[in-house]
């Protein structure tokens, strides 16, 4: 019906969201798929901007993707298309133990780790910069492996996260290392959306990852399934389907589809606010 072939899934790495909740993708549509119809690959990449690159060159098929860099992606590629919508990733900057840096200040006068080389990340961390008028090179470059001891040992003065919550790296930050995260006021909130586009304020709430954390002022942005006119729309049906019936299931299972919704309405209002053609558009939604 579909392939014989993978129908693979670009994901991120493995400090964020994407890479986890691939994974999860995957093993549902595999329990669920007909054998005729091939087999889905969750696939590590660095993220949005890397899958839609992989998406525009055909070595995946469907990709996560920040709402933003999706609707970037079609004024340049009128191929792309939105499938569904997914969770909200939260810009969670950690930053040094108090006993290290007891006078801390972001972004502290120590480099740190914006996100790697190319990811969405990245271009989030250097629009805020941008956004606070600061200056400068911040960014040192560290393998990912390496994020949580170097921030919890004060090796770098901050590590840029943003990820659907919870995050793994970061509750390991805050609970083994007693790490903290950065709090952004309202001014500071209001140039920062400013300039990153389709960012909301978000609150993490008190106590979400530890005892201790006190309430976090920070910024999220929508995320979308992405594929591209080229992919079967039975394919996508399928893909569409299996989420619709996975949702409650995969909310027992990953924190983060909480916030996805499942019916039509929701769906449709997120999709078209991305700008983006959605391909149930062109195929029965719900």
């Amino acid at each position: 019906l579909y392939s014989s072939s993978h129908h693979v899934i670009g994901t991120g790495n493995t400090l964020g969201t994407y890479f986890s909740a691939g994974k999860l993708l995957e093993k549902w549509f595999n329990d669920n798929i007909d054998k005729k119809g091939g087999s889905f690959k969750a696939f590590q990449t660095n993220g949005s901007i890397d899958n839609i690159v992989l998406l525009q060159t055909k070595r995946i098929d469907f990709g996560m993707a920040e709402a933003r860099i999706a609707k970037e992606a079609y004024a340049s590629n009128p191929k792309i298309r939105v499938v569904w919508p997914l969770w909200y990733d939260v810009v969670q900057m950690i930053k040094p133990p108090k006993d290290l840096m007891p006078n801390y200040v972001f972004p502290s006068e120590i480099k740190g780790f914006i996100g790697q080389k190319k990811s969405s990340t990245a271009r989030t961390s250097k629009e805020i910069f941008e956004a606070l008028s600061i200056t400068g090179n911040r960014s040192i470059s560290i393998p990912t492996e390496e994020v949580v001891k170097k921030i919890g040992d004060g090796h770098i003065g901050f590590a840029m996260i943003q990820a659907g919550m919870p995050n793994r790296t970061v509750a390991d930050s805050l609970i083994f290392y007693h790490c903290g995260l950065v709090s952004f006021d309202d001014k500071q909130i209001e140039l920062i959306c400013n300039k990153v586009s389709t960012s909301v304020k978000y609150t993490i709430p008190a106590g979400y990852y530890e005892e201790s954390q006190p309430e976090i002022n920070t910024i999220a942005i929508p995320n979308v399934l992405v594929t591209t006119s080229d992919i079967s729309p039975e394919l996508v049906e399928y893909v569409t389907e299996m989420l619709i019936k996975g949702c409650p299931k995969l909310k027992w299972r990953f924190k983060a589809f909480e916030t996805v919704p499942s019916d039509s309405e929701s769906i449709l209002k997120i999709l078209r606010e991305t700008g983006v053609p959605l391909r149930s558009e062109e195929r029965r939604v719900g």
